[in-house]
C-alpha cells in the first residue's frame, strides 16, 4: 500500500466527505488547521468549499491533549483577528491571507463574520477527545443513559490497587501453602500483581490468545504440572544409567560437551530428581539434555545421541510450568469489573469509561439517533493527531461522520510520529483508517529545520524501501523551505554537518559501558560547543529572508541553544551527572517524580518534629544534622558541650512552634528559612536551587494540607503518610522546574514531540529493550492481541511492534533538530568479548536503518556508516576526551547611573477627594491614605460607661468606618441579625455584648421616616437603592481653590462662615462613594452616615449642632461635590432628566442621635441651589465663568 498521496493545498482541499491528511514533522500541521478552519468559517473555496458556512460552535476540533487544545484555540483565534483586520484594511502581508483575501467578495461581511467568531472562541468546540465524549454524553443524556451527575476521577489507580487487594485476598490467601508457595515466587503481593497487568485494564481490554478453559482452577493445574515434573523425575531415575552409553558412542563434539561437566550435570539432575518436587524451578543442567541441544553439539555428519529421556526432557522445558496465564486471565475480568462496580456505586466516571460510554450508546438501540444530533450540532470534525487514536475512538468518529451527506471528517496526524502505545495510542487503528479513507493527502514542506536537517533525516530513512516496517505507514521525502536555506551552524567560520554520527570504537560494547561513554563525549562536546559560543566562535545562522529583513543575522551558541533527549529519567541522570563534572549547568523538563519522594521532604519532616518538641534532644539534633543547615559534625558537637547555646536554640524552636500555631506551617518554614540564612546557603551550592524549590514545594503542599487536619500533630502525620506513599500522578505532587533560563536542557523524546530545538544530542539512540511480553495485534483484523503463553511467533509479532515503535521515536528525535543533531552510535551486544563477531546493533531503529535488519560485526557497521556519509553527514571517531570543566562566563553586574534631574517635577494631574481637597495644605500624599471615616478622627476617646448605648459605643475612625460597613451589608427590609451583629463584632475586633444594643439601633434607623423623601429606608426596594455608589469625576482644566471657594459660598449658606478653602490646584479625576442613593416618588437622593460623637443623649443631636459639625468637617463641600457627581449620573441616565424635578435633595444621618423616634432627630436635610450645582460643573468642565466674590 504504497500509493503516492496528493500533496495538500489548503485552499483547494474539498471540505467535504472524509479526508486523511499526513502531516511529516515541521510541516506546518497547526497552520493547515488553522486555514482550514478559516475557509470553513467563510464558506471559501469555490467548488471545494463546504455547502454553507460555518459557525465556531459547529467546527468540532478534536485533540488528545489540554496543552494541544489551548495551543490550538490561541492560534485559531490569533488567526481569526489577523484575517479580521487583513479584510478590514483588504491587504495583508501574509501570503496565505492575500489568497484567502482574494476569494472574499463582501471583505466588510466577513469581517463582521470573523468579529463574531473571534467573541465567540471561548465557546468553539476544540476539545480533548475525552471533552467531547463528556459534552456529548450530557447534552444527549436521555439517548446515551448518561446520569446527569456523576463525578469525574482523573485517576484510578487507587481504585484498581483496591479492587486488586479484594482479588488477592479472595484468591490467594486460602490458597494451599505450596500453590500460595508458587504464587509467592512470581508475585509477592497486589502490588507486584497490579504492577504486571495495569496496562491491560485501562482502555479497552486486550484478546487473550489461547485463554485458559474456565473450568480450570489453580489447583487442578497445579496437580498437572507436579504431575508432568514428577513423571519426569521418574523417568530420569529408571533410564539415568542407560544415557551415559548412548552419549558415548555417539557423534556428539566433546569440545561443545566434554564428560567432565557431563558427569557434574547429570549428578545436578539427579539430586534434583531425588527431592520432592516443592517449585516448578528445574534445574539449568536439565536443559544440556534435551534432544534439540545434544542435536545442535553434534559433529556434522556425527550420529547425534537420541534416547526417549532426551525427548521427555524437551516435551517438559516446552510446556508452559506456570500458573501465571490463569491468575493474570481472572485477575483482568475481575478487576475490571470490580472498578466498575465501585464506580457505579460512588457516581464516579473515569476518562475512559466517557470514551466507552458514548462508544456502547452508538452502537445500542438509540444509536442512530445519537449520532444524527451529533451530526446536527457539529457536521464539520477535525480530528488532530489522529495516529494517537484508538479502536474506540475511530469507532465514534467512523460511527457518527463516516460517509454521512453534507458532512466533513479531517483526519489529520502523521503516523510516523505515533509514540504513546504505552498510553493506550494504537498505531494499527490508524491503518485500518488509512484503508478505509480513499482520500488522502501529505504536507511536502518542513518549515522547521535548516536544509541540511532535512537532507539527512530523508537520507537515514531512504536508506530502506519500507523504514517504519508496515507499508501503511509510508515515508516521503519532505523538502526544505526556501525561507530556512541560510540556517547553518558554524565553528571557527567552518560549516558543521547537520548530522554527526559519533562511533564508539570496539567490537562488542556493553549497555553499561556504551551509556558512560557517549554521557562523557556529550558533556565535553557541549562544553565544547559553550566554550566557542563564549568566544563567538560557534554561531547559529538564520536570517537572509524577508521575514528577517533580508539580513543574515547570527547569534552565539548559548546553554539555553542544547537540548538532550533521552528514553527516561535514568539516562536524563546520567546526563545530568556527566555534565555536571564539567560544571555545566542542566535542567530535566521532563521530571514526573513526586516531591515527597526528594531528600528535602524528609529533611523537612525532621525538622517540623523538632519544632512541635523542640525540649526532645534527639529530634532536635535530627533537624539540626539536616543538610538544609548546613552544620557538621563539629558544629553540633559545640552546640551540645555549650549549654546556653544550647538552650538559646530551643528558644529559638519554641519561637517557630509560636509563630506555626499562630500564623501556620509556612510563616513558621519562612521564618526559619530568613532566621537561618537557608535559601542563601543553599543557592550558594551545586543543586540548591532543585533543593530550594522543592522545599518551598513542599511547604506550599503543607499550608495547603494544614488548612484540612485538626492539629499540627496531625499535619506531621500526613507528612509522614506521603513520604512512605508517594503518587507521581498527583499533579500537585510533581516535581516543579526550577529554571530553565540559559541551562542545557535535557527532555524525554516523548515529551519533546511537537516541539523544536536548536541542537540537539541523541547520545543513547543505539540502545533498546527486546519486547518481554507477548502483546501485539493481528496482522488481518488489526485486533490487540495478548498472549499469556508467550509463545514464540507471538514474541517475534510483539518484538517487531516494538522495533517499529522505536523506529518512529527515532523519526520524532531526529526531527526535533533545526540546526543539528548528533547521535551516539555502538555495536552494542550482550557478549563480552574483544574478538570480531555480529553485535546486536541491529535490533536498535538506527541499527534497522544502517544494517537493513542484518546482524553485522563492527567493521560492518563503521562501513555501512561511511556509505550514509555526505555533505549534511559525517561520521566522527572521537579522540581522548579531554576532562576540563567549562569556565562559565562572570556575571559582571554593570555599573549603574542615574542621571540628574535638574528641571523642577510638579505635576497637577492627580486623583483627589473630597478629603484632599477640605484639608488645609492637602498634598498627593494623602490621597494615598486609607479610607476610613475620617469625620470621628478628631474626636477624643472618654472612658466607656456602664450602660450600653449608641452614645457609649467606641468612637474614633475605626469604630466610624464599622458601622459605615454594617449598612453596606444589610438588609434594609429585614430586621436587624442579633447573631449576625456579634460575628461582625467579632471580626472587627469589638465586644459581643454590643450586639443586642447596635442591633436595636440599627432597626431604629432604618424604621425612621426620612424628612424631605417621607419614606424610611426599609421601606426601599432592591431597585429602588444604590449602595456605595463609586464615582469619578473629571477635573478637566487646573481647579483652583479661590474660584470653587467664591462660587460655593455665594450659593450655599452653610459654606458662608467656613475656614476658605487651601488644596494645591489640581487636574485629573475626583473620585467618592456616595454612602446611599435612593429614588423616592421619581426623585433621586443622596445619603451619608455619620458616627460624630455630639453629645451624652439625643437631645445633644439639634439642628444647630448638626449644623456646626457640617461647618467643623466641611460636610457642605461633601454634599455639593457628591450632589454635582449625581447630577451628572442622572443627566447621562434621564432622557428627560431635569435638576429641579428629579433631584430630590441631601440627607445626612447623624447616627448616635438617632432612635427610632419621629421628628427628624439626628437627621440633616439639604438641596443645593441649582446655579450651585450648574456652576460647579462648568467649572470641573473647564468652562470659564464669572463669579462675584
Amino acid at each position: 500500500m504504497t500509493e503516492t498521496a496528493e500533496s495538500l493545498d489548503p485552499l483547494r482541499l474539498p471540505l467535504t466527505g472524509e479526508r486523511l491528511i499526513e502531516a511529516s514533522a515541521g510541516t506546518g500541521k497547526t497552520f493547515t488547521i488553522a486555514a482550514l478552519y478559516l475557509r470553513l468559517l467563510l464558506g471559501l473555496g469555490g467548488e471545494s468549499a463546504f455547502p454553507r458556512p460555518v459557525s465556531v460552535e459547529e467546527l468540532l476540533v478534536v485533540t488528545f491533549t489540554e496543552a494541544a487544545t489551548e495551543e490550538l484555540r490561541g492560534r485559531i483565534r490569533s488567526n481569526i483577528h489577523e484575517l479580521r483586520i487583513a479584510c478590514l484594511r483588504e491587504s495583508s502581508s501574509n501570503p496565505l491571507y492575500v489568497s484567502l483575501l482574494a476569494e472574499i467578495a463582501d471583505k466588510n461581511q466577513a469581517a463582521q463574520t470573523l468579529m463574531l467568531a473571534e467573541r465567540q472562541m471561548d465557546e468553539a468546540a476544540v476539545f480533548t477527545i475525552h471533552g467531547f465524549c463528556q459534552r456529548m454524553l450530557s447534552l444527549n443524556a436521555f439517548e446515551s443513559g448518561m446520569l446527569f451527575e456523576q463525578q469525574l476521577i482523573e485517576d484510578e489507580s487507587r481504585l484498581r490497587y483496591q479492587a486488586c487487594a479484594d482479588f488477592w485476598r479472595r484468591h490467594c490467601y486460602p490458597l494451599p501453602r505450596d500453590i500460595a508457595a508458587v504464587i509467592h515466587e512470581q508475585w509477592k503481593g497486589p502490588r507486584d500483581l497490579l504492577k504486571a497487568i495495569d496496562r491491560w485494564l485501562q482502555g479497552e481490554a486486550p484478546q487473550l490468545k489461547s485463554p485458559p478453559p474456565a473450568e480450570e482452577t489453580l489447583a487442578s493445574r497445579h496437580q498437572q504440572i507436579l504431575e508432568r515434573i514428577n513423571a519426569l523425575k521418574q523417568q530420569w531415575q529408571e533410564q539415568v544409567s542407560e544415557i551415559e552409553n548412548v552419549l558415548e558412542n555417539s557423534g556428539l563434539d566433546r569440545r561443545k560437551f566434554n564428560r567432565g561437566n557431563q558427569g557434574k550435570w547429570i549428578e545436578k539432575v539427579s539430586a534434583w530428581a531425588q527431592e520432592e518436587t516443592l517449585s516448578y524451578q528445574l534445574p539449568d543442567a536439565l536443559e544440556k539434555f534435551s534432544q534439540p541441544f545434544l542435536i545442535e553439539r553434534t559433529k556434522d555428519g556425527g550420529e547425534p545421541p537420541l534416547h526417549p529421556l532426551f525427548s521427555a526432557v524437551e516435551a517438559l522445558l516446552a510446556s508452559p510450568l506456570t500458573l501465571n496465564d490463569l491468575v493474570i486471565a481472572r485477575a483482568m475480568v475481575e478487576i475490571r469489573e470490580a472498578v466498575a462496580r465501585e464506580k457505579r456505586r460512588r457516581g464516579e466516571l473515569g476518562f475512559d469509561d466517557m470514551l466507552s460510554r458514548l462508544d456502547d450508546a452508538l452502537r445500542g438501540d438509540s444509536g442512530e439517533a445519537l449520532a444524527s444530533a451529533i451530526r446536527q450540532r457539529f457536521p464539520v470534525a477535525m480530528i488532530d493527531e489522529f495516529q494517537d487514536t484508538d479502536p474506540q475512538q475511530y469507532r465514534i468518529f467512523r460511527r457518527i461522520w463516516r460517509r454521512q451527506p453534507d458532512t466533513a471528517l479531517l483526519l489529520i496526524g502523521d503516523p510516523k510520529q505515533a509514540i504513546y502505545a504505552f498510553r493506550g495510542a494504537d498505531i494499527f487503528t490508524y491503518m485500518k483508517a488509512r484503508g478505509d479513507v480513499a482520500a488522502h493527502y501529505t504536507l511536502d514542506t518542513n518549515w522547521r529545520s535548516a536544509p541540511g536537517m532535512v537532507q539527512s533525516v530523508n537520507r537515514l530513512f531512504g536508506l530502506s524501501d519500507n523504514p517504519f516496517m508496515f507499508r501503511e505507514i509510508p515515508f516521503l521525502p519532505v523538502k526544505p523551505a526556501a525561507k530556512n536555506q541560510t540556517l547553518r551552524f558554524t565553528i571557527d567560520e567552518k560549516p558543521i554537518p547537520a548530522m554527526n554520527m559519533w562511533l564508539m570504537p570496539g567490537e562488542a560494547v556493553g549497555s553499561g559501558d556504551y551509556q558512560s561513554f557517549m554521557a562523557q563525549l556529550c558533556a565535553t562536546q557541549i562544553r565544547d560547543w559553550l566554550s566557542a559560543g563564549q568566544q563567538g566562535r560557534a554561531l547559529l545562522w538564520r536570517g537572509g529572508a524577508a521575514w528577517w529583513g533580508g539580513e543574515k543575522k547570527a547569534e552565539p551558541v548559548r546553554a539555553s541553544d542544547i537540548t538532550v533527549l533521552v528514553r527516561n529519567r535514568l539516562e536524563a541522570a546520567l546526563i545530568r551527572d556527566a555534565l555536571q563534572l564539567l560544571s555545566i549547568p542542566s535542567v530535566y523538563l521532563s521530571n514526573r517524580d513526586s516531591v515527597f519522594e526528594t531528600p528535602e521532604a524528609q529533611e523537612l519532616l525532621w525538622v517540623l518534629q523538632a519544632v512541635l518538641a523542640p525540649e526532645r534532644e534527639n529530634t532536635l539534633r535530627s533537624a539540626l544534622a539536616t543538610s538544609m543547615f548546613g552544620l557538621n559534625a563539629q558544629d553540633i558537637e559545640n552546640l551540645n558541650q555549650d549549654e546556653r547555646a544550647w538552650d538559646a536554640l530551643v528558644e529559638e524552636f519554641s519561637e517557630y512552634r509560636h509563630i506555626w500555631r499562630q500564623r501556620g506551617v509556612m510563616p513558621m518554614l519562612r521564618a526559619l528559612m530568613g532566621a537561618r540564612h537557608i535559601a542563601e546557603n543553599l543557592l550558594a551550592t551545586h543543586g540548591g536551587e532543585r533543593r530550594l524549590t522543592d522545599i518551598l514545594h513542599i511547604s506550599e503542599l503543607l499550608q495547603e494540607a494544614a488548612n484540612q487536619l485538626e492539629s499540627e500533630h496531625a499535619l506531621v502525620r500526613w507528612l509522614t503518610q506521603h513520604i512512605a506513599e508517594p503518587d507521581s500522578n498527583a499533579s500537585s505532587q510533581q516535581m516543579r522546574l526550577e529554571s530553565d533560563k540559559h541551562l542545557v536542557q535535557i527532555v524525554t523524546i516523548h515529551k519533546s514531540k511537537g516541539l523544536e530545538y536548536s541542537l540537539v544530542w541523541l547520545p543513547f539512540i543505539a540502545r533498546f529493550r527486546k519486547q518481554d511480553q507477548a502483546f501485539y495485534h493481528d496482522r488481518d483484523s488489526f485486533a490487540a492481541v495478548l498472549d499469556l503463553g508467550e509463545g514464540e511467533n507471538s514474541l517475534e509479532l510483539a518484538e517487531a511492534e516494538r522495533l517499529a515503535e522505536d523506529l518512529r521515536l527515532l523519526y520524532v528525535a531526529l526531527t526535533r533538530a533545526v540546526w543539528h543533531c548528533s547521535l551516539g552510535v555502538a555495536p552494542l551486544s550482550t557478549r563480552r568479548s574483544d574478538k570480531p563477531g555480529n553485535s546486536d546493533f541491529h535490533h536498535s531503529a538506527l541499527g534497522r536503518l544502517l544494517q537493513d535488519g542484518e546482524p553485522m560485526d563492527a567493521a560492518g557497521l563503521t562501513a555501512r556508516l561511511q556509505a550514509l556519509c555526505h555533505d549534511d553527514i559525517a561520521l566522527c571517531i572521537p579522540d581522548t576526551m579531554d576532562q576540563t570543566p567549562w569556565q562559565a562566563p562572570e556575571n559582571a553586574l554593570p555599573s549603574l547611573s542615574a542621571r540628574t534631574v535638574e528641571r523642577q517635577v510638579s505635576d497637577d494631574w492627580r486623583v483627589t477627594s473630597y478629603s484632599g481637597l477640605q484639608q488645609h495644605g492637602s498634598s498627593a500624599g494623602q490621597e494615598l491614605l486609607p479610607r476610613l471615616d475620617i469625620d470621628a478622627a478628631g474626636v477624643g476617646e472618654v472612658a466607656e460607661e456602664p450602660q450600653l448605648t449608641p452614645h457609649q459605643f467606641p468612637r474614633g475612625a475605626s469604630p466610624g468606618t464599622f458601622l459605615h460597613s454594617l449598612f453596606e451589608d444589610l438588609d434594609f427590609s429585614q430586621p436587624v441579625p442579633v447573631d449576625w451583629m456579634a460575628q461582625k463584632l467579632q471580626l472587627h475586633g469589638f465586644g459581643e455584648e454590643w450586639a443586642p444594643v447596635l442591633s436595636e439601633w440599627l432597626d431604629g434607623v432604618l424604621r425612621t421616616r426620612l424628612p424631605g423623601a417621607e419614606i424610611a429606608l426599609n421601606q426601599l426596594g432592591v431597585r429602588d437603592k444604590q449602595v456605595e455608589m463609586a464615582f469619578y469625576l473629571p477635573i478637566e482644566q487646573p481647579l483652583d481653590p479661590l474660584q470653587l471657594d467664591a462660587l460655593i459660598r455665594r450659593y450655599d449658606p452653610l459654606s458662608a462662615d467656613t475656614p476658605a478653602l487651601d488644596f494645591r490646584q489640581v487636574r485629573g479625576m475626583l473620585k467618592g462613594f456616595i454612602d446611599l442613593v435612593f429614588r423616592h416618588d421619581g426623585r433621586y437622593y443622596l445619603l451619608d452616615y455619620k458616627s460624630n460623637w455630639l453629645g451624652e443623649d439625643r437631645e445633644a443631636y439639634t439642628q444647630q449642632a448638626m449644623i456646626q459639625a457640617m461647618r467643623l468637617h466641611r460636610y457642605d463641600l461633601q454634599y455639593q461635590l457628591y450632589s454635582l457627581a449625581l447630577h451628572r449620573y442622572l443627566r447621562h441616565r434621564i432622557a428627560d432628566y431635569h435638576y429641579e424635578r428629579h433631584f430630590g435633595g441631601v440627607i445626612y444621618l447623624f447616627l448616635r442621635g438617632m432612635d427610632g423616634q419621629e421628628g427628624g432627630q439626628g437627621i440633616f436635610t439639604t438641596r443645593p441651589a441649582q446655579p450651585l450645582i450648574d456652576g460647579l460643573d462648568a467649572l470641573f468642565a473647564g468652562v470659564a465663568q464669572e463669579v462675584d466674590s
